[in-house]
């Protein structure tokens, strides 16, 4: 099997699969039209007097698929655990925790509200925002306790 060499028209990126079928270059690059044009490019320049296996096909496409699956499994625990931190997070409103603010020092109070804007959940503790990960404690919120007293006459 000859090796095989092709640029994408997008990214001008230069990728080349190798007999053992590997990418020599950028991985993280490779898309499924980029590798179809690959294998296409190979059939075509192979030497017909030894032909291209056919198993090394069925292999290359099944890594390809593998890749795939496993990067859409990966977005998927990504987007599950960024779930997981707003939920945590909207579940500070109303406790008191205790986090470490930028000078390192321990610093405690009452979460009034979260944000989701950026990656990490913020919560408005007091007057400062405090990323989730620098919390380290949490209690429960003080209850007051009311008493009666009834007078007797």
């Amino acid at each position: 099997m000859a090796d095989v060499t092709g640029t994408t028209a997008t990214t001008g990126t230069r990728y080349a699969f190798n007999s053992g079928g590997r990418v020599s270059e950028d991985k993280t690059n490779l898309k499924n039209e980029d590798f179809l044009q690959l294998l296409i490019k190979q059939l075509q320049n192979q030497d017909p007097s030894s032909p291209m296996d056919s198993n090394a096909i069925m292999q290359q496409t099944a890594t390809l698929s593998s890749t795939q699956t496993m990067q859409k499994m990966i977005e998927v625990q990504q987007e599950q655990f960024a779930l997981q931190m707003r939920t945590s997070a909207s579940g500070f409103v109303g406790q008191t925790v205790t986090y470490t603010d930028a000078a390192g020092a321990s610093q405690s109070g009452v979460v009034t509200a979260a944000s989701f804007a950026k990656g990490t959940p913020v919560l408005a503790i007091g007057g400062a925002a405090v990323n989730l990960d620098a919390v380290s404690g949490i209690t429960k919120p003080a209850t007051s306790t009311s008493t009666t007293t009834s007078a007797s006459s």
